[in-house]
């Protein structure tokens, strides 16, 4: 009874942490609102059970252990509460609005090893202890003010070179807030920083290393560095970084965002994280090192030998790593294996599992809204309950290959649910592919932290130890390659609902539950198939059934999709940043894998179709009148003629691309773009019929007359500037305006008409340039 106590403990202590991260995470609630609901449910739950289940489950904790339980998944509210991140007194960010000036010097000790990003700039994580505005027009500063809290710092990529965690700088930039993510799902940055302590960024403009200060000359950076400058002697840039990212963690390492991207859109995104597989290895080499004849019988006590090199060995690896939630939860289980061995105790893995992840929740109880930590989780959970069953059912096949079908197959499909609800995507030949690579990743792997370790002592004979691993690690990028060109590699699915997050994970649970339990083959099989049910079927149906126009936040860009049932239809692909950062993201969540209708108008780039059309085929290009050199056969729209997009309709209004009208679920929108106030008087008296029910234009100053010949109910903006003289103009002639760099992307459908993604009364968007 002791120990069942003891795991319901631990059931209810996560329990009450998903309550709750639920509560304030997903339904919007505040934190302490959200906190009073957990406990609330908490409370609530345990005295219905300490009235109910005590007399229904005689084996089960008697009243006094079902309020005990509900106490401590109140406690998991609590503590939630108590260690959400938040901004205390002195913090950096509080300078923002007292510093006011358009440049910042801010001082403070480099915590993380600076890389590249995305865009090509330099970034790095800064603590701050001192800041200061610069007065441009004075030249007599005021003193530097105490400050606190960590900083996101971006800067030039050529800036970052000398420096390393440890070091003290004096960095002159603009201080900024991040701003919320302006597209239904899209990247919110504000949480990700504050789930790092941090809430505020800084461009900088200028670094200065702050000579005379003692920074440390060692560190684990230090390790790291070695390490990766080892691979990439012997191996080269790409397959280098790869063999490091495969054996530290790719956030340890400048890893290329193509073969990330690549690794990711296979599937083999857990590859290049630190993770149980990699654990595991360590823990096998060191138990078969331990193991070895020739050491056993010389060692009086083996296994607190094994206990303490084994110990000394993850926590070190862990270490290196950067103590990810993924690698510490694997690392904390290894280490209730090797006190099994001491204790001589078989070591439950379920239970195990389940005190790991307890006991790193108390920790840090934000982790659990942490994606790798979870899929983490589920996929242990997976090779747990799932593997002995498929083994068996694998028998027919040679021993050496069950372990190879059934860990891939065990741990996919636990994790597919969570993939769907995160990403938005499902990997088409993922399994197959693992099942295939496994034997490639355990020796790469193996021989990168075997190079490594022999790095430290010395880098020239650990790049030839390294090149032994040019051949496999080549295979793999090639086999890696040739699948994300495969048709249908990846398939965008739409975002799952929570509601059919649980009820898969339900579906799940009660499937393992019930074997040997008295169920009949075909009801286990009927669970079966209510899994896909469940997870495509409404979003299978809401494909079906959409209809909407949706006008993106696109850094200015005028983008739009419009979804009618199963057809679509994109106006323009904006610029790099814009395609790659929001349309694509957006057609992954709305579940589209392919473009019906594609319109190349002035706010489009060939480059960005081209890599639109490569995840996401285009099946008809159109061409507005502009000079885009096409990517694939495009029809060029005649002007002043309606052409049928579907059940849609687009016309040509200037033989320059500048003006187009369109017809959306009978709806007029006219669509302006670069047009001068004498283009404007031009194409008012040309007798074309301009009134419209929405203008959707550049921000550009329209004329009253230009106006008054459109008759707009609806104004939509799509730049980074927008008059406020003009919005007040256009507003006081009744016209309802949207700018969706400041009130987010804007949606109509016929039940909500025209709603933005964010309220309208928000500041003017900040400069995320950094």
């Amino acid at each position: 009874m002791g120990a069942n106590l003891a795991w319901l403990g631990c059931g209810a202590y996560c329990l009450g942490l998903t309550m709750v991260s639920l509560g304030v995470r997903y339904a919007g609630l505040g934190l302490w609102s959200g906190v009073a609901l957990g406990l609330t449910l908490a409370l609530i739950g345990a005295g219905l059970a300490a009235l109910i289940l005590p007399s229904r489950w005689p084996l089960g904790p008697p009243l006094g252990g079902w309020l005990a339980l509900g106490a401590i998944a109140a406690l998991a509210a609590l503590n939630y509460g108590w260690h959400y991140p938040s901004p205390d007194r002195l913090d950096i960010s509080h300078q923002l609005k007292p510093l006011g000036s358009p440049e910042q010097v801010v001082w403070g000790q480099i915590e993380t090893m600076p890389r590249l990003n995305r865009n090509g700039k330099g970034q790095f994580w800064l603590q701050s202890d001192r800041a200061r505005p610069v007065d441009p027009h004075s030249p007599i500063q005021s003193p530097p003010q105490p400050v606190r809290g960590r900083l996101y710092v971006t800067l030039a990529a050529e800036a970052i070179k000398p420096l390393h965690p440890g070091l003290r700088v004096k960095l002159q930039g603009k201080l900024y807030v991040p701003a919320p993510a302006k597209n239904p799902h899209g990247f919110d940055l504000p949480h990700y920083l504050a789930s790092q302590d941090c809430y505020a960024g800084f461009s900088a403009r200028q670094v200065q290393i702050q000579v005379g200060d003692r920074s440390p000359g060692w560190g684990l950076w230090r390790v790291r560095q070695r390490i990766a400058q080892a691979h990439l002697q012997g191996l080269g840039e790409r397959a280098g970084a790869l063999v490091s990212a495969m054996a530290l963690d790719r956030r340890a390492v400048n890893l290329p965002y193509d073969l990330q991207d690549s690794f990711i859109q296979a599937g083999l995104a857990h590859i290049l994280a630190a993770s149980g597989f990699h654990v595991s290895l360590v823990l096998a080499v060191v138990l078969g090192l331990l193991n070895h004849p020739s050491l056993v019988g010389r060692l009086a006590r083996p296994g607190v030998v094994k206990l303490t090199v084994g110990s000394v060995a993850l926590i070190t690896y862990a270490l290196i790593t950067g103590a990810q939630p993924s690698i510490m939860r694997a690392t904390v289980m290894g280490l209730g294996v090797l006190v099994g061995i001491v204790l001589e105790r078989q070591v439950k893995p379920l239970g195990c599992l389940l005190l790991a992840t307890t006991v790193l929740l108390l920790w840090n109880p934000r982790w659990i809204e942490d994606i790798g930590f979870q899929l983490s989780v589920m996929a242990t959970l997976g090779l747990v309950v799932a593997v002995p069953a498929l083994s068996d059912r694998l028998a027919w096949l040679p021993p050496g290959l069950v372990s190879l079908v059934a860990v891939p197959l065990a741990a996919y499909g636990w994790t597919i649910p969570l993939s769907l609800f995160h990403f938005n995507t499902l990997t088409t030949y993922s399994l197959l592919l693992n099942m295939v690579v496994t034997p490639l990743v355990s020796v790469i792997s193996l021989g990168g932290i075997f190079s490594g370790l022999i790095a430290l002592l010395s880098p020239a004979i650990a790049a030839m130890v390294a090149w032994l691993l040019w051949l496999p690690t080549h295979l793999l990028i090639a086999l890696v390659e040739w699948e994300t060109h495969l048709p249908g590699s990846t398939l965008a699915t739409g975002r799952l609902a929570l509601w059919q997050l649980f009820s898969l994970y339900g579906l799940y649970s009660l499937y393992v539950c019930t074997a040997g339990n008295g169920w009949q083959r075909w009801q286990r099989w009927l669970l079966l198939w209510l899994v896909p049910l469940v997870a495509l079927g409404p979003l299978w149906y809401g494909s079906c059934s959409r209809a909407q126009i949706t006008i993106l936040a696109a850094q200015g860009d005028a983008v739009m999709v419009v979804q009618d049932r199963q057809s679509t239809l994109v106006v323009n692909s904006g610029t790099h940043r814009s395609a790659f950062y929001t349309l694509l993201p957006f057609l992954r969540q709305a579940g589209i894998n392919r473009i019906d209708y594609g319109v190349v108008g002035i706010s489009s780039d060939a480059d960005n179709w081209q890599l639109i059309a490569a995840q996401t085929p285009v099946r008809r290009l159109y061409q507005a009148g502009t000079e885009v050199e096409p990517i694939q056969p495009t029809y060029p729209l005649a002007l002043d003629h309606s052409q049928p997009l579907g059940r849609q309709r687009i016309q040509l209004l200037s033989d320059t691309g500048t003006a187009l009208k369109l017809s959306l679920f009978g709806h007029d929108w006219l669509v302006l773009s670069g047009l001068a106030p004498l283009d404007q008087h031009r194409l008012m008296t040309s007798g074309i019929l301009l009134a419209s029910e929405v203008l959707w234009w550049d921000g550009a100053p329209l004329s009253p007359e230009f106006l008054r010949a459109i008759q707009p109910r609806v104004a939509i903006a799509s730049t980074t500037r927008l008059s406020s003289h003009l919005e007040a103009t256009l507003r006081a002639q009744g016209i309802q305006v949207f700018w969706p760099e400041r009130d987010g992307a804007l949606t109509w459908n016929p039940r909500q008409n025209y709603r933005a993604y964010l309220s309208s009364d928000r500041p003017d968007p900040s400069n995320l340039d950094g």
